[in-house]
C-alpha cells in the first residue's frame, strides 16, 4: 500500500473513531464499564485527537518514509480498528484496537 493510502486510511479510522467516542450509543455502552474503564476511554479520546492533529498538521512527504516502513502494522492496525467499530458494545475489544493504531501512528510522528 502507498503512503497516501495509509496515511488517508489511518486518519479516517481514527476519525470515525473520535464520531464514534463522541456518540450517545458509546456514552451508553461506556456507562456500564468500571471507572477504570472509563477513565482510559476518556483518556484514549484525547490520544486519538492528538493523533488527528498531529497527522492532519504533517506534510505526507515528511513522514512518507516512516509510515511505508510501518505500512503492514499500521494496515493492520487500521483494519482492525474500523472492525471493532462495528459493534462499539465491545468496548474492550474497540479500546484495545485504538491503543493498536495510537501505538503504530506514534512511531510515525511524536504524540503529545
Amino acid at each position: 500500500m502507498n503512503p497516501s493510502d495509509l496515511y488517508a486510511d489511518a486518519l479516517s479510522a481514527l476519525t470515525a473513531a473520535r464520531a464514534c467516542m463522541l456518540s450517545p450509543d458509546w456514552q451508553n455502552a461506556i456507562d456500564q464499564e468500571s471507572s477504570d474503564q472509563r477513565l482510559a476511554a476518556s483518556r484514549a479520546l484525547i490520544q486519538v485527537q492528538q493523533a488527528i492533529i498531529a497527522l492532519s498538521n504533517e506534510t505526507l512527504s515528511d513522514i512518507a518514509s516512516a509510515m511505508q516502513a510501518n505500512g503492514i502494522q499500521l494496515s493492520q492496525a487500521t483494519k482492525g480498528l474500523q472492525e471493532a467499530l462495528d459493534d462499539i458494545t465491545k468496548v474492550a475489544t474497540v479500546m484495545n484496537s485504538l491503543s493498536a493504531l495510537l501505538q503504530v501512528v506514534s512511531k510515525i510522528l511524536p504524540l503529545l
